[in-house]
């Protein structure tokens, strides 16, 4: 059975987390190096959902407004 990984990213907010699919790769070696390219700055960014609450909290001092994101790997069958 091959086995993939699934690459994730979120925010967390006032209003809880939030968690994303970037994606599937084959090896665990390929998601980590995506993890640490996103936690580096080193390659594109994700985008932000337009349903993400980052995009409508109406708190106007919400200090998790202007946050990054996390990232993760998990294993997907």
């Amino acid at each position: 059975m091959n086995e993939q990984f699934e690459l994730l990213y979120g925010f967390i907010h006032c209003r809880g987390k939030t968690t994303y699919c970037a994606g599937y790769v084959d090896t665990e070696e390929e998601a980590a190096a995506w993890v640490r390219n996103q936690q580096e700055g080193t390659s594109l960014p994700v985008k932000i959902p337009p349903a993400d609450p980052i995009c409508y909290c109406r708190a106007a001092l919400c200090p998790l407004q202007r946050q990054k994101p996390w990232f993760a790997i998990a294993p997907h069958r």
